[in-house]
């Protein structure tokens, strides 16, 4: 009986274990918009709004390429919604290109 009771319990553990491994991590993509931005005070204002969105785990402002770039996860955030974001910040946005996914 102790062997039956030891041997359900590893069976259950191991189950666990290979759900909790197969579990697969979000996706993170990566933006770039092109942003209406002319100074440092839209970098600034930028970088001290943007990555408090969900799921935003990067942010760059090229300034003189008026282009911004975002890396954000799928799972918590859109392309629209990140857009929408800058926009709220009264900046004329457009996507410019959307990078491969990463894992």
């Amino acid at each position: 009986m102790k062997h039956l009771k030891l041997l359900t319990t590893v069976f259950f553990l191991c189950v666990t274990m290979t759900v909790t491994l197969a579990k697969e991590k979000p996706q993170t993509k990566k933006v770039i918009y092109e942003c209406s931005i002319d100074c440092q005070s839209c970098k600034e204002k930028i970088l001290k709004n943007i990555p408090y969105e969900k799921g935003v785990k990067t942010v760059d402002v090229d300034i003189p390429n008026k282009l911004v770039t975002v890396s954000f996860r799928e799972d918590k955030n859109s392309v629209d919604g990140v857009k929408k974001a800058l926009e709220k910040l009264n900046y004329k946005v457009s996507v410019k290109k959307e990078l491969p996914q990463k894992k």
